[in-house]
């Protein structure tokens, strides 16, 4: 016959069950908080900002765009292309930050334009005319990309040409990541890229929710990898140094979105791709997040406007910036 449990063993027996009780709760509660929290992050988004430069505010007979769409895994995406007069020297894609529309950069697309470049830009998924429920996550900015990509290179024109990169922030990483991918590349420029999307977001939450963060962290990391499997978390450091593809590394001393700790320009000491290039603007005003490129008179009315709503004065560009960018793309194509 089976003896009765002692007391003791009642009790330890009830505190073990409580305990996996408390646990599994925790974990099953953080991983759903982790899946809300990324609905809420990369929630889908048609921003754009009163101060960015659209279609409609410049010459488009000088700068005609085609407008395209090709797939992202089930998701159409939504494009443009722009060409030069006469014969393009080059084919630029140009990634997107987060949630940016497709004119973020009209600015620098023009610029290439006149430098003799044919430029293709897209909506990533999630945002804009782009279809898709939201944006995913972080990682998503690099498949998207490569799907432009392979998109280049099935069009009978665009596929001629030699293939350079220019993004800004998560479009920085993407560009940077996707050198990896695409063996095509024959140089990318990364402004105000991160290297890590994991370490990305926890310092962005971080930011916002104190020590919260560091509880959540290891869910939001299990989160990025069902979602991304082992390409989740690629370094775009790691990916830069197995390559010897040209990389400009562009970004602002004084940025506080893409801070140094986690920016790839924060990590120069540990890029061993020869022909990497490091660029880091000092100057007031143009040494934040999202005014690098930008000429010193636009980044202070930026700073210094409550609504800045004169969008051409917004959107001038650093002469010196950009002559840069296109000499290193000459130099890489030839």
């Amino acid at each position: 016959m089976k003896q009765p449990l002692s007391k003791t063993k009642r009790r330890v027996r009830r505190v073990c069950v409580i305990l996996i009780v408390t646990v599994l709760s925790y974990v099953i509660a953080s991983m759903a908080g982790s899946v809300i929290v990324f609905h809420i992050v990369f929630a889908r988004s048609s921003t754009v900002n009163a101060f960015e430069l659209r279609y409609c505010d410049i010459d488009q007979s000088k700068y005609p765009r085609e407008e395209i769409y090709f797939a992202s895994g089930k998701n159409k995406l939504f494009g443009a292309v722009y060409r030069p007069r006469g014969e393009p020297k080059a084919l630029v894609v140009a990634v997107n930050g987060m949630n940016c529309c497709i004119d973020r950069h009209l600015p620098e697309i023009c610029y290439f334009v006149d430098s003799g470049f044919t430029v293709m830009t897209f909506e990533n998924t999630g945002v804009g005319k782009s279809e898709g429920a939201d944006s995913v996550g972080i990682a998503q900015a690099r498949l998207d990309l490569n799907a432009a990509i392979r998109y280049t290179r099935g069009d009978a024109s665009l596929k001629k040409l030699p293939l350079l990169l220019y993004g800004h922030s998560l479009g920085g990483y993407a560009v940077a990541a996707s050198l990896r991918d695409c063996r095509d590349i024959r140089a990318a420029v990364c402004v105000s890229g991160f290297d890590s999307p994991n370490r990305n977001m926890y310092v962005s939450a971080k930011r916002r929710v104190g020590v919260l963060a560091d509880v959540q962290y290891p869910f939001m990391c299990l989160q990025n990898y069902f979602l991304f499997g082992g390409k989740g978390d690629d370094s775009a450091v790691s990916a830069i140094n197995a390559v010897d593809t040209p990389v400009l590394i562009a970004g602002g001393s004084s940025d506080d979105v893409v801070t140094a700790d986690i920016s790839i320009l924060g990590r120069a000491k540990d890029i061993t791709n020869p022909n990497a290039v490091f660029l880091e603007v000092d100057e007031p005003y143009r040494c934040e997040h999202s005014t690098v490129w930008l000429s010193r008179e636009s980044a202070e009315y930026l700073a210094e406007t409550a609504r800045p709503t004169d969008r051409q004065r917004a959107n001038r560009l650093d002469e010196d910036f950009m002559r840069q960018i296109v000499a290193f793309y000459q130099k890489s194509i030839g």
